[in-house]
């Protein structure tokens, strides 16, 4: 019952209405109680050192001798002083012990020559420290009938200095204390009446504030049992009828949300069932929850696999590392054989109502084909360049034998001399298909390390300046000195800078321009080494095939240059293995710039 008590809003904001007013009660009678026993207790101390003052200040003679031979004396100028009942004075002089010599009390006779420091009434104490000098004041309770009392003690010093005695007046504060404690229970009594009125009022506004929202929460309860035509009766204009107003609009807006959720759903059913890849769904939990009938047949999986809530194990995809915290974990793509047939898996993450990664959506996509013609291919080049390299060494060998010695005059020699040319280019060639074989299958193993642009650079240059100075070419470099390293295997990257600048030397026309430019990339971690030349330029049609393998853009001029349509591939090839990017720029008739990119860090962007 307590439970149910607070689960009601209703009850909790009368309760805390209720306290409120309780804690602001208590917090305001305890200040105007302190505040009146402060000022009632300062009253009376301000009186009591004012009559004590008095009375030493009008009887001279206190300051002229010892008091124990004027305790007649005294006790007369303590007669014409009228106290009131509350008040007593004690007067006691100093000395060894010190006596009681006067007092304003009916018990003066009896108590008058008493040891000052044995009299039940007087704290000796603090009668001792005023004994010395030090005027004294404080209340004091009694532990028997816990009455309070205000003590006050003015010693009396001599003209030399010297204590004769002290003035020990006390005051009963038990006036004060039942003023005090009336004042309390009036305080009690009016927070009591505040409290029934705030309850009262603070019923009245609970129930005009939690019955519009009873009847929205009812209707809500109705809509949740899927009865979307509900709608709530706005009686104010107020907030909580702001409230019953946006509830209505709420349900005329799911009424259309709900059919063009239909609608999108069954498109989206219409479509993952006639899509020629697979497409299945997972939560976050790893529960398959969706797979259209391709991905079914990939996988193998029968229809009650998807009502099974079991765990279903991405790892057998090669998705592994998923955190569903780390957006970028979610997304990928993956390579997977199934039954002899080769997929290709990606992969990325689907969003819950409130943005948050709610499961992966799996894609595959049958790369059969294209797998056996690339794995075709890559073992025709393995196998053709295994095959070719021992003829063209013999080849290459019996040629040179065939040069040292002159048969038959100069016509001989020009035959054999084109021979070894053509051996060369097929030994290049099988250099370069054995290079790109290696790659491929990544046995090329790179040392990066720090390299110097401007000295790469430079002999790369020193390397193609026969070419340069033949077509009477203008070669410019422009690399600071104080570039700063980047990263790469010193051999790879030798080959990859001869390579372009060749290339711009040799299709550039005769008496052309090659700049070399190097600079900090706009990108972090990379330095850029752009190559450009004036030369014939590259078609827009053919840049997106310019890094296929045995691609020219003109077949016959590139023979004649000497090209084997590999060297950009292997260029990227190397660029790329060792976490750097190429691009090539060009326009036709007008010239053709390719940028490098280099990383300033071992790793690169790979």
């Amino acid at each position: 019952m307590v439970n149910n008590f607070f689960a009601s809003i209703k009850w909790r904001f009368i309760l805390i209405y209720l306290l409120l007013v309780a804690i602001v009660m208590g917090i305001v009678g305890a200040f105007i109680i302190n505040r009146l026993e402060i000022g009632q207790v300062s009253r009376v101390q301000e009186e009591m050192e004012e009559t004590v003052q008095s009375i030493v200040n009008s009887s001279t003679f206190l300051r002229d001798k010892a008091w124990e031979d004027q305790g007649d004396r005294i006790q007369n100028t303590l007669d014409e002083w009228r106290l009131s009942s509350q008040e007593a004075i004690y007067v006691v002089a100093a000395g060894k012990p010190p006596k009681i010599v006067a007092s304003s009390v009916n018990t003066r006779k009896i108590i008058e020559g008493e040891n000052a420091y044995t009299y039940k009434v007087l704290k000796a104490p603090s009668l001792m420290e005023a004994l010395e000098g030090e005027k004294v004041h404080g209340i004091e309770k009694d532990p028997n009938s816990q009455l309070r009392s205000d003590h006050y003690i003015y010693p009396v010093t001599s003209k030399e200095g010297e204590v004769l005695g002290a003035f020990y007046m006390v005051s009963d504060l038990s006036a004060i204390d039942r003023a005090l404690e009336d004042a309390r229970l009036l305080l009690t009594y009016g927070t009591l009446l505040a409290i029934f009125v705030t309850m009262v009022l603070g019923y009245a506004l609970a129930n005009s504030i939690t019955e519009p929202i009873h009847d929205v929460t009812q209707k809500a309860e109705e809509m949740a049992q899927g009865k979307f035509d509900q709608r709530v009766e706005v009686k104010s204009k107020d907030e909580i009828g702001q409230l019953g107003s946006m509830f209505n609009y709420l349900a005329e807006e799911l009424d259309e949300t709900i059919e063009r959720m239909d609608t999108e759903r069954s498109k989206l059913d219409t479509i993952f069932n006639y899509m020629v890849e697979g497409v299945i769904a997972v939560d976050r939990r790893g529960r398959l929850i969706h797979a259209n009938p391709v991905a079914r047949e990939i996988l193998g999986l029968e229809p009650m696999d998807l009502d099974l809530d079991k765990y279903w194990d991405l790892g057998q995809l090669n998705i592994r590392d998923l955190n569903y915290f780390d957006a970028q974990s979610l997304s990928g793509t993956s390579q997977l054989e199934i039954k002899g047939r080769f997929y290709n898996v990606r992969y990325a993450p689907y969003k819950s109502e409130m943005g948050r990664n709610a499961g992966l959506i799996v894609v595959f996509q049958d790369i059969t084909r294209e797998h056996n013609l690339d794995l075709m291919r890559k073992e025709f080049v393995a196998n053709v360049s295994h095959e070719l390299k021992t003829p063209i060494t013999t080849i290459k060998s019996y040629t040179e034998t065939l040069m040292r010695v002159d048969l038959d005059g100069g016509g001989r020699q020009r035959f054999l001399t084109i021979i070894n040319r053509e051996t060369d280019r097929m030994s290049h060639l099988v250099t370069d298909l054995l290079q790109l074989s290696n790659l491929d299958a990544q046995r090329t193993h790179w040392d990066l390390v720090a390299l110097d642009p401007y000295e790469m650079v430079t002999q790369a240059a020193e390397s193609i300046k026969p070419l340069v100075d033949e077509k009477k070419h203008r070669l410019h470099l422009d690399i600071p000195m104080d570039l700063g390293p980047f990263y790469g295997d010193r051999h790879g990257t030798s080959q990859i800078l001869v390579n372009i600048l060749s290339n711009a030397a040799k299709y550039t026309t005769y008496g052309g321009d090659i700049r070399v430019r190097g600079r900090l990339s706009s990108e972090e971690d990379f330095i850029d080494i752009e190559v450009r030349d004036t030369g014939i330029g590259i078609p827009q049609k053919d840049l997106r095939r310019i890094f296929e393998r045995f691609y020219r853009v003109e077949k016959g001029r590139s023979r004649a240059a000497g090209g084997t349509g590999l060297g950009l591939a292997i260029a990227k090839e190397i660029m790329e293995s060792m976490g750097g990017r190429i691009s090539i720029q060009s326009k036709f008739g007008v010239g053709t710039a390719v940028l490098l990119q280099f990383p300033t860090s071992k790793g690169g962007d790979l």
